[in-house]
């Protein structure tokens, strides 16, 4: 029994590339779980349980496929481009807010592993290779990353801080936020890579003015896009104003117009009364019918019958 715990031990606490493949499976299954749900939380997609499962199943077998058998950073695009597709066709978004869904779960790892990573190897006195090949640390380290992870799915939720309005945005404002975003993702993999490689190297200050440089970086996105979103929706209600102000135009000259012609009829009537015509009166008031009659025969051009024959 002893030698076998000594096993164990000695399997889990040395560079075991075996084991950890053996636990990258369900570790990647939870982290595409999260990755769902934070871009559910920041879109609000209300997809269904159909497109969940195989949004899931999708992106999980690729990202174990691209584990298993692709070298870094080789896996790394593989896995933008495979969650972009899979996220594109199962869920069903647009091309802005797939690249959104693409790239904001990784800017959010990004930060949190920037924020974790070096503190906890100075603080456990190993090197980042030591973080990433044995199973004791890498483990318990994915779990917090994804721990903290859910805390922000849970405060987004929350705070119901989606990202609304961006199918009604102009194509410029969706260039400006597509090149933004192409920008952080360029960046986010050059900081993956620069990240497994030789965070170790760094002190903990740079790992901090990383940090924030990501986090300002994170902050700015987010507060570019919402202005440009709510620039756009005060623009559209600006032109919808607009239209309603020629629309009260038009109804104040029809509005003049009718005052016209009814100050003509009643004077003509005043003239039949005061001249004591009634057979001129009686004349004048069939000819009146005639053009109301003309007149209630315009209802067939009514917007509504057109669009629609039931209102005929």
């Amino acid at each position: 029994m002893m030698e076998f715990l000594n096993n164990i031990w000695i399997a889990v606490s040395t560079p075991n590339e075996q084991l950890i493949k053996f636990f990258s499976i369900p570790l990647i299954i939870l982290e595409i779980i999260l990755i769902f749900y934070f871009i559910d939380a920041i879109l609000n997609l209300n997809a269904n349980r159909k497109n969940k499962i195989v949004f899931v199943v999708c992106a999980s077998t690729t990202s174990i496929i691209s584990a298993l058998f692709l070298a870094s950073p080789f896996n790394i695009l593989f896995n933008y481009i495979s969650l972009f597709a899979i996220i594109y066709f199962t869920l069903k978004t647009n091309l802005l807010k797939t690249i959104i869904a693409t790239i904001l779960p990784s800017i959010t790892f990004i930060i949190v592993q920037t924020l974790l990573f070096n503190p906890l190897i100075t603080l456990l006195n190993i090197t980042s290779e030591q973080m990433l090949s044995v199973p004791i640390y890498k483990i318990p380290v994915s779990l917090l990353n994804y721990a903290v992870l859910f805390f922000i799915i849970l405060l987004l939720r929350s705070r119901k801080l989606h990202i609304n309005l961006l199918d009604d945005i102009d194509k410029h404002s969706k260039s400006l936020i597509i090149f933004n975003l192409m920008f952080g993702l360029i960046y986010i993999i050059i900081e993956i890579i620069i990240t497994l490689k030789y965070l170790d190297l760094f002190p903990l200050t740079y790992t901090f003015a990383n940090f924030v440089m990501l986090l300002l970086y994170f902050c700015i996105s987010l507060y570019s896009m919402s202005k440009v979103v709510k620039l756009t929706a005060t623009t559209r209600q600006l032109e919808s104003a607009e239209e309603y102000n020629k629309t009260l135009r038009i109804l104040h000259d029809n509005v003049r117009g009718f005052k016209h012609d009814f100050d003509n009829i009643v004077t003509t009537i005043g003239g039949y009364v005061n001249t004591d015509d009634m057979e001129g009166l009686k004349k004048y008031y069939v000819q009146l019918q005639q053009d109301c009659e003309k007149v209630n025969n315009l209802y067939i051009l009514n917007p509504n019958s057109i669009n629609n024959p039931r209102y005929i």
